[in-house]
């Protein structure tokens, strides 16, 4: 895609350079096109072989196979231009001398314009659309098919990003406004429907365009800078739908008002690629100026730190300073490459071949250093994995100078690659010279260098490496005359291959892994010249040495191979048999020599005997011969000189040889030395002071035999010692020498003489004794520590034998065990709390103490050890028949229960007989119902062993029930009622029998259900006459609920009482006003009862009368409900008294005072009321307290005066019977009345 983008800017600006070098008209007097073909017939199924109407949207594009139209005038498909071009038919401009161009040209674009249409698809336009005149005159337009989306038709691709981009435009070089608009799109591919409703896609001509700025000026220039939209023009049947961008090309010209330089590729003098995976670019030179495509060749170079410079005659300087580019191909004149710190060429551009840096025939470059540590890598990039990729770091094709700085030539190469080609390569018309520098390359899976033609060296250094193939592979004209060159190939490959042509090694060096000479080639190591290899092969060909060879490894020979040599040969390695020579004899004077042993001896064999070399053979050897008498000596000889370091005195058998060499073979005759080293006197002011040892038995570490002081004797010697009685060596012996002196640990091993035998190497031994004794004396037995092992049991009834054990406990003692030689028991004794008691058996719980007597190596004094034998630990548990029983108001254990406690401990439970439990006490926890633990309390011991247990907790306990009892009787009653037109509430009399002498039926609770479901604590009231059955049900703590049913009788009367019965908020067994209803029927005196539509049944003494609390049924009462946060009053039709923040609503209840918060909820306790201005308290039970009143440990008096101010605190002041109040309200108890 890019290439085709830059093959139209190539055009266009190759166009504008030729019209400026041959004189062309400018582009505004060039004459114009008169006529454009422009196919707009749309292809359809039939033209693909198909019968549908329409081509598919796979098929947009590409060529129909059995399509017939044909474009003419006719179809549309063919129009005049000069209307668009602004100029009419039959306008003149083109003169009569310009016909035959026009035709021409015409007819190039009319062959130019059928290949475009030939690969378009496009929409035919209908060409009879025109509005319609109805009856009336009523003019109906035509209706125009939408364009509903759009792309460019740009299939050569001059678009970039939508963008048409005219570069290197001059004065002599102006494109006209028909120039420009014929690199812009014929075509739109557009979605086309109608009425909002997309459809087909297909190519729709552009009939024409427009660009009001793009014009001449009054000069005639058209313009050559700046940016303009050219307009497209559609055919007059479409139009765009609603919110469709219009076809708009933005045209950007740019270009300065100098002529260009002009750019002709034939004065191209090098190509460079900059960018990875781009072709190059390239900079030619017509003898007085540079140019490029678009002139930015000079810029992308210096951008890229290279500057490029003309220094005449067709020379050229290149001068590269930390530059990092892809490849840099000479291609014409001579170059000097000048390298400033460190330069990359990575290779990778395109169409170079992969080669990194390329000198092209007939161009001749050097490279040199501009600066100290300049550098330059120069990398290849395989074009192909197959043996096809002739990639390579550099090429030379003509000639190439290395005279200075760093050279690092890569190449790599997949597996396969051509086999002509490497780091380095040098072409069958190339030469390469080195004279300096320090030049490397290396090639994996390709070679280091190859060279066809030829190669000199006269100084600097290459170093060459292979993998997979040869360091250096030669096939041309070879020289080293001064430098150093060293080439290897890993894998075990071929450091050097001469295939062909020749080598000569003048000067200095050539470092080689492997030499291989084939191909009937020569190669010369000629006089003054030196080549090391670490293998030679010659398969065919010659080797010449005339110089130095040194040879570090095999060196094999073929059958057509030859080898000449007139130099030396020398090396690790090896000539074939065939060309060794023998060596001559070795001549000896004296073959059995001696010397006395000195201090630091050195002795020249070779002279000591009169040793001669012979004058054809390799080196002597010398080395020792083995050698099996016990006078042996030790030492080690130079295998090169024969100089022999004794290192012990003693016999020596030297073997000497001959060296096999590059030249002869091995001796094959050696000759035998014996040397004799004599040892020295040892001498007299050598000396040793032996001291035998003496202490206190100190266990088995013991103690060293004796200590030694030496004077002069110097560092190795060798000591041996041995112990005797008396102080004569007479009684010595030999075999009883000891290397390491003897350990002294017992008493018994006191009394003995110490002598120690003096050796050194290369001196005769000396005896040397001590003066005194050794001396052990005995320990005190209290130095030991005495353990038993366990000292710590429990009685299990059987005799402990624990195991005694005596250790070393003095300080730096080692903590051996003291042998059981060295002490004996004396006795066990118990302490019976009075005194120790001796004992034989060890079995009741107590304390036993074991007695020790030292003996051997301790004095014989006490030690002692405790063993302490614990009580036995029992446990306690609860056993019987069962752990529940019936309530009976004790907490007592009945008899048919049949519970006890029995022992018992982690070995198991103990023979009664033993121990058991005494005195226990069993009894539950609490006498009311529920789960209670049973405990045992003060349990104690008896038996014949108790003393030898113990309890771990003189009590225990388990989990038991005691289940509610049914009432022993219940027994109900109920006063009949006379109707009075209200609710009423019967007596009941209720009672029951507990059938317990112990628990009173006092406490008992009665509740009542009409329905035997619900119930609750207060009566049921009746209206009407007639009879009832309520359900009456006692509860009380311990017992389980009875229930019985009685009749309650409303009796008909003839008049109604105006009272009201019926349970108030205060109503109750709280006094009045109290919330909790104890069941008891009360009737609460309202006077006069009326009903209010909100708050029901009320009067003026008691305010609003309440029914049953918790009710919310619709009787024509209020009702207290109680719900998680709080008693709150539910008025009759359902609504609630609701206070303000500060401010409470008052509501009098039942006869009774309560305050109501904002929430609702009745307020408790201190209150504030900010209408008030006073302190209020709220009982929960009573309401709105007055009088004096003892609150929370204080005396307060509040208001009891029914003036308004109700309930009000009094503070600060005395109240009404002379009592004095703080400002908190509290009673002034100093103040007094």
């Amino acid at each position: 895609m890019k290439g085709i983008r830059r093959a139209a800017a190539v055009c266009l600006t190759m166009t504008l350079a030729v019209s400026t070098l041959f004189g062309n008209t400018a582009w505004a007097d060039m004459p114009q096109k008169t006529e454009k073909k422009k196919c707009v017939h749309v292809h359809t199924e039939e033209c693909y072989g198909g019968q549908d109407e329409e081509a598919t949207s796979s098929q947009i594009g590409e060529e129909p196979t059995e399509c017939t139209h044909v474009c003419s005038v006719e179809s549309g498909c063919i129009r005049n231009t000069a209307v668009s071009s602004g100029m009419n038919e039959d306008d003149s401009e083109t003169g009569p001398d310009d016909e035959e161009t026009n035709d021409q040209k015409n007819s190039a674009d009319k062959a130019e314009d059928d290949e475009k249409q030939e690969n378009a698809p496009s929409v035919s336009t209908p060409s009879d659309m025109e509005d319609t005149t109805v009856p009336g005159g009523t003019v109906i337009p035509a209706v125009k098919s939408q364009i509903f989306s759009w792309s460019w038709y740009d299939p050569e691709e001059n678009l970039l990003d939508g963008k048409l981009e005219l570069s290197g435009v001059t004065e002599e070089a102006q494109p006209s406004f028909e120039e420009v608009t014929e690199y812009l799109p014929e075509a739109i591919i557009a979605q086309i429907g109608e009425e909002s409703k997309a459809g087909k896609e297909g190519k729709l001509p552009i009939t024409g365009w427009t660009c009001n700025e793009y014009v001449q000026d009054e000069e005639g220039r058209w313009p050559l800078e700046g940016t303009y939209e050219f307009a497209a023009e559609l055919p007059e049947a479409y139009e765009l739908a609603e919110d469709v961008e219009a076809p708009v090309v933005e045209v950007s010209v740019t270009g300065d008002q100098a002529a260009l330089t002009a750019y002709d590729p034939r004065n191209v003098v090098l190509n460079v690629n900059f960018i990875e995976g781009e072709t190059f670019k390239s900079l030619a030179y017509n003898g007085s100026e540079f140019s490029s495509y678009k002139n930015d060749v000079m810029n992308l170079l210096n951008q890229n730190g290279i500057t490029v410079t003309s220094l005449g005659n067709d020379s050229f300087q290149l001068i590269m300073t930390n530059a990092s580019i892809q490849n840099l191909e000479l291609s014409r004149g001579t170059w000097e490459i000048v390298l400033n710190e460190s330069n990359v060429l990575k290779g990778k551009g395109t169409e170079v071949g992969g080669v990194g840096l390329k000198i092209k025939e007939n161009v001749r470059a050097t490279i040199k250093a501009g600066t100290a540590s300049a550098s330059l890598t120069v990398k290849n990039s395989p074009t192909t994995s197959t043996s096809r990729d002739a990639s390579s770091g550099i090429v030379v094709a003509g000639s190439l100078t290395i005279e200075s700085g760093t050279i690092k030539a890569i190449a790599y190469a997949e597996q396969n690659s051509d086999p002509v080609s490497g780091a380095i390569v040098v072409q069958s018309n190339g030469t390469l010279n080195i004279s300096g520098g320090s030049v490397t390359a290396a090639g994996t899976h390709k070679n280091g260098v190859y060279v066809r033609r030829n190669f000199q060296m006269t100084g600097g250094s290459l170093t060459v490496t292979g993998s997979g193939k040869p360091g250096i592979e030669n096939e041309g004209n070879f020289k080293l005359s001064g430098g150093t060159i060293s080439t290897k190939s890993n894998s075990d490959g071929i450091g050097f291959l001469q295939r062909g042509g020749s080598v000569t090694i003048e000067a200095n060096e050539l470092n080689t892994d492997r030499l291989n000479i084939t191909g009937n080639s020569s190669f010369t190591v000629a006089s003054g010249g030196k080549v090391t290899s670490g293998s030679t092969i010659i398969d065919s060909g010659t080797l010449t040495n005339a110089g130095k060879f040194v040879s570090n490894g095999p060196f094999e020979k073929g059958e057509g191979g030859r080898f000449n040599n007139t130099g030396t040969i020398s090396g690790t390695g090896s000539l074939p048999d065939d060309l060794k020579q023998k060596p001559g004899n070795i001549t000896v004077n004296q073959a059995e020599i001696s010397a006395g042993y000195r201090d630091n001896m050195s002795i020249d064999v070779p002279s000591l005997a009169g040793i001669h070399q012979p004058a054809k053979a390799g080196n002597l050897q010398y080395e020792l011969a083995e050698y099996t008498g016990s006078d042996k000596g030790e030492g080690t000889i130079d295998k090169e000189s024969g100089q022999l370091k004794v290192d012990r005195a003693g016999v020596f058998k030297i073997k000497v040889n001959t060296q096999e060499s590059g030249l002869y073979e091995a001796g094959k005759n050696p000759v035998y030395i014996t040397l004799t080293v004599n040892k020295a006197a040892f001498p007299d002011h050598w000396n040793l002071i032996v001291t035998a040892t003496s202490g206190i038995y100190n266990g088995s570490k013991g103690y060293p035999a004796a200590t030694i002081s030496t004077t002069d004797i110097p560092d190795g010697a060798r000591y041996e010692y041995q112990l005797k009685s008396t102080k004569s060596t007479d009684d010595l012996q030999e075999d009883q020498w000891k290397s390491e002196c003897p350990k002294i640990v017992n008493v018994a091993e006191s009394d003995q003489f110490v002598f120690v035998r003096v050796t050194v190497n290369n001196y005769e031994s000396k005896v040397f004794c001590s003066d005194n004794r050794t001396s052990i004396t005995k320990r005190r037995f209290a130095d030991t520590k005495v353990t038993l092992e366990p000292e710590n049991v429990i009685y299990n009834g059987q005799s402990w034998e624990p195991k005694i054990k005596v250790v070393e406990n003095w300080q730096g003692a080692s903590r051996d065990e003291v042998d059981k030689a060295d002490y004996t028991i004396k006795d066990w004794t118990y302490w019976t709390g009075t005194d120790n008691m001796i004992v034989k058996e060890r079995k009741n719980a107590g304390t036993y103490t074991v007695s020790l007597l030292g003996q051997g190596n301790y004095t014989n004094e006490s030690n002692k050890a405790i063993l302490t034998i614990d009580k036995c630990k029992l446990n306690a548990r609860i056993t019987g028949n069962s752990f529940d029983k019936v309530y009976d108001g004790t907490t007592d254990i009945r008899e048919e229960q049949n519970l006890s406690v029995q022992l018992y401990s982690d070995s198991g439970t103990p023979d009664s007989q033993d121990v058991r439990a005494d005195q226990v006490n069993l009894a539950y926890q609490s006498a009311d119902v529920g789960e209670h633990n049973i405990e045992a309390a003060n349990i104690t011991l008896a038996g014949d062993n108790a003393k030898n247990y113990e309890l771990t907790e003189n009590s225990t306990s388990i989990k038991g029930n005691i289940v509610a009892r049914d009432f022993a009787s219940m027994t109900v009653s109920a006063d009949p009622l006379t109707y009075n037109g209200t609710e009423q509430k019967p007596q009941i009399h209720a009672s029951v029998e507990t059938g317990l002498s112990n628990v009173s039926p006092d406490a008992v609770v009665f509740t009542y259900s009409k329905n035997g479901v619900d119930y609750q604590s207060e009566i049921p009231g009746f209206t009407d006459a007639g009879t009832y059955q309520v359900y009456v049900k006692a509860s009380m703590a311990n017992f389980n609920d009875a229930v019985k049913t009685v009749n309650v009788t409303v009796q008909k009367v003839s008049s109604s009482s105006g009272s009201h019965s019926g349970g108030g908020k205060g109503s109750g067994g709280k006094g009045s006003g109290g919330k909790g209803s104890s069941g008891k029927s009360s009737s609460v005196s309202s006077g006069t009862v009326t009903k209010d539509s909100q708050k029901g049944y009320r009067s003026e003494e008691q305010g609003v009368i309440t029914g049953a609390s918790n009710q919310a049924v619709n009787d024509g009462y209020s009702h207290w409900i109680k719900d998680a946060r709080g008693w709150w009053l539910r008025y009759s039709d359902g609504t609630w008294p609701m206070g303000n923040t500060g401010a409470f609503h008052w509501e009098k209840v039942n006869g009774r005072w309560w305050a109501f918060g904002a929430e609702g909820y009745l307020s408790t306790g201190w209150v504030y009321d900010t209408l008030y201005q006073g302190w209020f308290y709220m009982d929960e039970n009573q309401g709105m307290l007055t009088g004096w009143q003892f609150i929370n440990g204080k005396w307060y008096y509040l208001n009891s005066n029914h003036d308004g101010s109700a309930g009000i605190m009094y503070s600060n002041r005395r109240t009404p019977d002379g009592w004095y109040v703080k400002e908190d309200g509290s009673w002034d108890e100093e103040a007094g009345r």
